[in-house]
Formats: C-alpha cells, sequence, structure tokens
C-alpha cells in the first residue's frame, strides 16, 4: 500500500489536490480558521508526518489573513479594553511559570496558551470584522460537525462499533461532543432564522440536521456540551423574546418540559428509548454520581485545598498534579491565585459589558442577518464557557477565545453595517455630490 501511494502518477494528483485546496484556503482564511478551531476532531489523533494539524491550519489562516496586506489592504485595529486585560493575564500566566514546582511544564503551558488560545483570540479580534466573514466561519464549523456526526453514524452501524463511547477514529470524545454543541446551536437558530441567506431550503435542512446531531451526541456519550448547548439555547430564546415573543415561548415552554419529563420519568424514557446509545449516562442519577462526576468532584476538592495554602499567587502555572481540575475559575485559582483570579474575572466583565451593551444597544436597530449572526456568536460562546467549567484545560480554550474576540467585535460590527446600510449610502454619495 506506501508503494503504491509513493508512485509518481499517484502523487501527482495528490499534490495538485493539496495545492488546489492550500490556495482555497488562503483565499479564505475564514474557512481554515473554522478548521483550525475544529483541528481536535479532525485529525484523529494522527498528525500530517511530522506535523500537527492544528499547527498547520494555523499558520495556513494568519497567511490567508495577513497576505492581502503585502498588496496594500489596510486593517484597522483599536485595542479594547477586554483585549488589555487578557495581556495582562498572560504576563500573570508567565510570572508564575518562575514558582512553579514544574517551570518548564509552566513555560510550555504559557507559550501554548498564547499560541493556541491567546493567538486564536487575536486572528478574531483583527480579522473578523464584517458579517460575511463571520457566517463563513460560523458555516464551515457547521458543516464540519455535520459531515462528522454522519460519519459517527455510518461507522456505528458497521462491525468496528460494539457499544459504549464512540470515537471519531482517535479523537477524544469532549471535543467532538463540543463540536457537535456547536452545530447543534447553529442547527436550532437556523430552524428559526434561515442562515443561509436567500436558500429558500435554509430552515429546513437546519431543522433536519438536528436529528442526526442528537444521535451522534447519544454515540459520543458527553454530558457537559449537550448540557451547556441546551443552556445556551435557553438565552437564545430569552435575548428574542422580544422580537417572537409567541415562538419564543413554546419553544422555551416545550424544551423545559423536556427536562422536566427527562428528569422525572427517565425511567418510562429509558424503556421506550433504551435501544438509544448510551442513554444511561444521562440520567439524573448517573450525572451526580458518575465516575466522570466523581473524579471531577475530586479535582475540585483538590484545587480548592491547593488554592487555600497560597491563596495569593498560586501553587505556580502547570503546579496543578492532576494536569487541570476541569473548571477554568479553579485551575486560575489554584495555578495563579487571587491575582490572576481577578485579572481574568476582569476581562470576562470587559467582554460581558460589550455584548450587554451590544444587545441594549445595537441589536434592534440591526437588519436581521446582523441580528441572526450576532445571537449565534453570543449563544454559542455561552455554550463554551458553561462547558469549560466541566472539561478542558487552560490552554485548550480556542474555540471559547475565539468567539469571545467575536463577541468584543459586535459592537464594530453593527457600527460597519450601520456606516454600509443602503440608506446611509445613498445619505453621504448627497453629501458628496453636494460638496463636489
Amino acid at each position: 500500500m506506501i508503494e503504491l501511494l509513493s508512485q509518481p502518477i499517484v502523487l501527482t494528483p495528490i499534490w495538485v489536490l493539496g495545492l488546489i485546496t492550500l490556495y482555497f484556503l488562503l483565499k479564505h482564511p475564514e474557512v481554515s480558521f473554522a478548521l483550525f478551531i475544529t483541528a481536535y476532531v479532525l485529525k484523529g489523533g494522527v498528525n500530517i508526518g511530522y506535523f500537527n494539524l492544528t499547527a498547520i491550519l494555523l499558520i495556513i489562516t494568519v497567511l490567508g489573513f495577513i497576505l492581502p496586506l503585502a498588496t496594500g489592504k489596510k486593517i484597522k485595529f483599536k485595542f479594547q479594553l477586554a483585549d488589555v486585560w487578557l495581556w495582562a493575564f498572560i504576563i500573570v500566566l508567565v510570572g508564575g511559570c518562575f514558582f512553579s514546582s514544574n517551570s518548564q511544564e509552566g513555560f510550555t503551558k504559557a507559550i501554548r496558551f498564547i499560541l493556541i488560545v491567546w493567538l486564536p483570540y487575536m486572528v478574531a479580534r483583527i480579522f473578523l470584522k464584517t458579517n460575511g466573514q463571520i457566517r463563513l466561519f460560523i458555516k464551515t464549523i457547521f458543516v464540519t460537525a455535520i459531515l462528522i456526526s454522519i460519519l459517527l453514524i455510518i461507522i456505528s452501524f458497521s462491525g468496528r462499533y460494539t457499544g459504549g463511547r464512540i470515537e471519531f477514529f482517535e479523537a477524544n470524545q469532549i471535543p467532538i461532543a463540543t463540536l457537535l454543541a456547536m452545530a447543534l446551536v447553529i442547527a436550532v437558530i437556523g430552524t428559526a432564522e434561515n442562515i443561509f441567506d436567500d436558500w429558500k431550503y435554509g430552515k429546513l435542512f437546519c431543522a433536519i440536521t438536528i436529528i442526526p446531531l442528537l444521535y451522534s451526541f447519544f454515540l459520543v456519550g458527553c454530558r457537559g456540551p449537550l448540557i451547556s448547548a441546551i443552556l445556551g439555547l435557553i438565552f437564545y430564546f430569552l435575548a428574542t423574546f422580544r422580537e417572537r415573543p409567541k415562538i419564543a415561548f413554546i419553544i422555551g415552554l416545550a424544551l423545559l418540559f423536556v427536562i422536566v419529563i427527562w428528569i422525572s420519568n427517565f425511567d418510562i424514557i429509558n424503556s421506550t428509548f433504551g435501544k438509544l446509545p448510551n442513554i444511561n449516562l444521562y440520567s439524573l442519577a448517573e450525572i451526580k454520581g458518575g465516575m466522570s462526576t466523581i473524579e471531577r468532584k475530586e479535582a475540585y476538592s483538590l484545587a480548592v485545598t491547593l488554592f487555600m495554602q497560597r491563596p495569593l499567587l498560586g501553587i505556580g502555572t502547570s503546579g496543578f498534579p492532576r494536569g487541570y481540575p476541569h473548571n477554568i475559575f479553579l485551575e486560575i485559582a489554584a495555578e495563579n491565585g487571587i491575582v490572576g483570579l481577578i485579572i481574568f474575572i476582569c476581562f470576562l466583565f470587559a467582554i460581558a459589558r460589550i455584548g450587554f451593551q451590544y444587545l441594549t444597544s445595537y441589536f434592534s436597530r440591526l437588519d436581521k442577518n446582523s441580528k441572526v449572526t450576532g445571537l449565534i456568536i453570543l449563544t454559542i460562546s455561552l455554550s463554551l464557557f458553561i462547558e469549560k467549567q466541566f472539561s478542558y484545560g487552560l490552554d485548550m480554550h480556542k474555540d471559547l477565545f475565539a468567539f469571545l474576540g467575536l463577541v468584543v467585535n459586535l459592537s464594530l460590527i453593527a457600527r460597519y453595517n450601520k456606516v454600509n446600510s443602503p440608506l446611509k449610502k445613498n445619505k453621504l454619495s448627497i453629501k458628496n455630490f453636494k460638496n463636489f
């Protein structure tokens, strides 16, 4: 097989296809950025030769955004308060390496945070500033998740799958479920509001995709991302209550009804839908006392104990003995103390303030497409933030921070759309004509 792949007649079309793909990704860096966000799942635990797929996609993304600058294109960027707080947090993170019990691991974690978390945040802040760019970014995540969910279902019906939690090749189940959660949010919002512009079957397509996405959740068997997606969608229905009170109320009430029935009558549901894979993992008893819950409680308790021992500056970056406690606040508190925790909370507060200002000052004046885009950004950001309280370590939050960067840009996008609205353009052209 290896000898066959090394033949020139086989290598030539592979190289041609690779160059075409590279050209497309460089021309549309929003697509490569979305693929970078999902790279943990896409690479399936396997690198491309000696290269890591995450690093390759990040390099392509940065090059794709920077290359147009060489032709004279200008990018306007202004630091916001959230950016300053994040810079301050990086200083604390690097400083914490010097008194960590394992300074080498601490510097590795700090570098990973800068390259894999902070850099995507800045890429989103600097380059994703138009509604069209963000919608392409979101659609890429959505389509990627749908394709993976279909592949998961196909694998589940093959002889390779014998039950239990399913993997997408060798990828960890939690990143898979997190990607499915983002797609589920997009699908539900896309069912209520068409995210495919003028495509008349857009809403129907989104509604249909909810079925394989939900079934894939059961195949993967991870509860946290699904719960986070549901809580995020509750926020979405509350935010849209003013616009469509009847629809928001009906869907929200139905969602609440399903949750109550699920919790109170799980035995009936289990007997009715018992063929669903891993359905037992979603019972209230399993959520409260399952093995993963017990492990996380122990990690939370250890993080609190370590924080109490050195509350001011913490035990140092990457000093947590179990890798990370699966909670972003407890991880920062244990390793970087009150100083790191306060700075990080100030960063989040600055983000939340921008999101609140967007909803109260700009949202009602936006066009329909811009409203939908903004709500998807806010809903996914909230869902990812909730998920980070149950899973992942600090240097793995590239998806969350990329969307937080987009939240900061929401007001800028709203101003851009206002300036470029047909009415505004008409007024500007009349003004210029009079001046002429």
